[in-house]
């Protein structure tokens, strides 16, 4: 089978197949690029030093490539920093209890009576509203079982209501592990926007709090933080198309970390895997002289991890007078599990879409969201009214168990299956090339309305995204 562009040009998508997988599996660079960000560089934190550093490897892998307008472009930053956190028991000096605030907790010393609210559902909140004023909440984040599910911020908004000070809630994972999680809805892009100072301990300690919940004890929650203002940076690289220059698809990962993470899985792994689509595709020009037909731009977004400010500076810099990328791929936390296929978040390339993965022959499939998906850098595109979408993987689902250390600094490069990475960057550079080749009068028109859009992402707030 053969793309035929023109009478100069033909595109053996056999031939290309071939060369791509060989290039992917025999020739990767994804193990220097996990060893570079996750090891070398370390924490990569949207402001800091370790994320200057991690741009500025990225645009020289970019350069190295041979991509056109490699560049790093900076924007302003409303970052966070932490400098300390601690629980503490009245009258139990010597517990030293696990605690990590969440993103952008502001700076807090409450001191109240623990109050065990289960999962702050308002029939738990009614029992013991009479004791909540000027309280420290103990409050399970996840899902109660068999009800109508509640969003956690939705809930928090619920108890500050009712007069708590400040929430601990419990990791829902063994082992002692905590993590830096958010409080806010990323949809209004306001990382500071959490309704309650908000701690996380570990399960274990958790356990106990509850225990000396049920004794009317008293808890003191400190946390020194402060917002501040930083810079940070998005790196950008083209590929330019053969025969629709102005036209272009684009591959992006974020590729900063929460505050102490290595970002092994989140996201070393999908960074390394836009480094090396891009590597392949510009050899696949250079070795065979097969070069996309449209554009494809490669993008590492800076500071996914403070509400998409990296992908939304973006899309406004890049987007508000010129031409929306006909398609956005995401890629984020590529190491929970194998390629299955892709997720759009609007129906309108879903056939399109589904075409090309038929012609690569692996049964892989494309699927359309149910609702807007704000946990990663494709939100910002779909909130513009553009055609945007993540890989279909196993990221919620029988998710591999080694990689649940997200958002800590147990997020290391050990956590990341290069086996699979391969795989994700051959199955992309396979993708990106078909559809860089398929006609603008087959391609069908974006009719996105982002008024439409921005009424629908309102009447969603609250709502559970479906995940499968």
């Amino acid at each position: 089978m053969g793309y035929e562009p023109g009478d100069d040009l033909k595109i053996d998508l056999r031939r290309a197949d071939h060369w791509i997988m060989g290039e992917a599996w025999v020739e990767s660079s994804i193990p220097a690029h996990v060893q570079a960000l996750c090891d070398e560089i370390g924490v990569r934190w949207g402001g800091s030093e370790g994320e200057r550093r991690a741009a500025r490897y990225i645009s020289g892998r970019f350069e190295e490539y041979g991509l056109g307008g490699v560049r790093e472009d900076e924007f302003p930053l409303r970052s966070w920093r932490c400098d300390s956190s601690s629980i503490s028991v009245v009258g139990e000096e010597d517990w030293v209890i696990d605690v990590r605030p969440t993103l952008f907790c502001p700076g807090v010393e409450v001191m109240g009576p623990l109050v065990d609210v289960g999962f702050g559902m308002p029939h738990e909140i009614d029992r013991v509203r009479g004791r909540l004023a000027g309280s420290v909440a103990l409050v399970d984040s996840g899902y109660e079982p068999f009800s109508p599910p509640r969003t956690f911020d939705t809930r928090l908004l619920d108890l500050s209501d009712a007069g708590v000070c400040a929430v601990i809630t419990p990791s829902p994972h063994g082992g002692r592990r905590t993590m830096h999680m958010s409080t806010n809805d990323w949809r209004d892009g306001q990382p500071s926007a959490g309704p309650l100072p908000v701690v996380q301990t570990s399960r274990e300690d958790g356990a106990r709090l509850r225990n000396r919940a049920a004794g009317n004890v008293s808890v003191c929650v400190r946390v020194g933080a402060s917002e501040v203002d930083a810079t940070s940076r998005n790196v950008m690289g083209d590929l330019r198309g053969s025969r629709w220059p102005e036209e272009h698809l684009v591959l992006g990962a974020h590729f900063d970390t929460t505050p102490d993470s290595f970002g092994g899985n989140d996201n070393g792994s999908g960074s390394s895997v836009v480094m090396e689509t891009a590597r392949i595709l510009a050899g696949l020009g250079r070795e065979l002289g097969m070069r996309p037909g449209r554009s494809i731009r490669f993008v590492a977004f800076g500071s996914e991890e403070q509400t998409f400010q990296g992908s939304a500076a973006y899309v406004e810099r890049e987007h508000g007078p010129s031409p929306l990328p006909r398609l956005t791929l995401n890629l984020d936390e590529l190491a929970t599990g194998n390629v299955k296929g892709v997720v759009l978040q609007f129906p309108e390339l879903r056939e399109l879409v589904q075409g090309e993965l038929d012609t690569m022959n692996e049964g892989f499939r494309c699927h359309v969201m149910a609702q807007f998906d704000a946990s990663g850098d494709m939100f910002p595109f779909a909130r513009a009214g553009a055609h945007s979408g993540m890989l279909w993987r196993w990221r919620f689902v029988g998710r591999h168990p080694d990689v649940a250390f997200g958002h800590s600094d147990s997020d290391t490069a050990d956590k990341v299956r290069v086996r699979e990475l391969k795989e994700y960057a051959g199955f992309l550079a396979r993708l990106l090339l078909r559809l860089s080749w398929i006609s603008p009068d087959d391609w069908p028109e974006n009719t996105l309305d982002a008024g439409e859009i921005a009424r629908r992402i309102e009447a969603e707030r609250g709502s559970f995204v479906r995940t499968m």
